[in-house]
């Protein structure tokens, strides 16, 4: 999978306790490792969706990083799958250890069998959860307890933007601008 390369801001500290300790200049968090440590997967992602209304609609999901993209499974009438249908503007934030991260895009239902296969060999890569393709969907021996259960659509999310927000001084607060995917 192709890596994508974003443009890479610091975003500046302000107000008075922000500074790192002895007010030295950090640098900012380097993509290419927060992509490598999405592809180890967190405990607990969360999805924020738009409703109908407008309002934001948030739950855990496991949301697999594929190297460009985030996939997610989610039942076909679950308010997030509705909502990504309806209008594909989502984020999805992680804690990856060391750096809370944030990445917003666009999310779009995937029906193309070799996304759909991406998107399986992606969950079991990053969870170890077995899934297989069956149509336009994933289907498999379990999910979540609260899932609905097997079979899920699967949304993918292309990033437009990210940030990274450090733990500890290690890094600067960190934005990623993301270019657009070509079609």
């Amino acid at each position: 999978m192709a890596q994508i390369e974003p443009i890479t801001e610091v975003i500046p500290r302000r107000g008075r306790g922000t500074q790192p300790e002895g007010h030295v200049q950090l640098p900012p968090a380097d993509w290419e490792m927060v992509s490598g440590e999405l592809r180890k997967g967190s405990a607990t992602s969360w999805l924020a969706t738009v409703g109908r209304d407008g309002s934001p609609h948030v739950r855990p999901v496991f949301a697999a990083w594929t190297g460009s993209s985030f996939v997610v499974a989610s039942k076909h009438d679950a308010v997030k799958s509705r909502n990504m249908r309806a209008d594909g503007r989502a984020t999805i934030t992680t804690d990856i250890g060391f750096l809370h991260v944030v990445v917003e895009g666009m999310a779009q239902r995937v029906t193309d069998g070799e996304r759909l296969q991406l998107a399986s060999r992606t969950m079991r890569e990053v969870f170890a959860w077995p899934t297989e393709v069956v149509g336009e969907e994933l289907d498999a021996e379990y999910g979540a307890p609260t899932s609905g259960g097997p079979p899920y659509e699967v949304y993918e999310m292309h990033p437009r933007k990210a940030f990274g927000f450090p733990m500890q001084d290690t890094f600067e607060p960190t934005r990623w601008s993301f270019p657009p995917r070509r079609a």
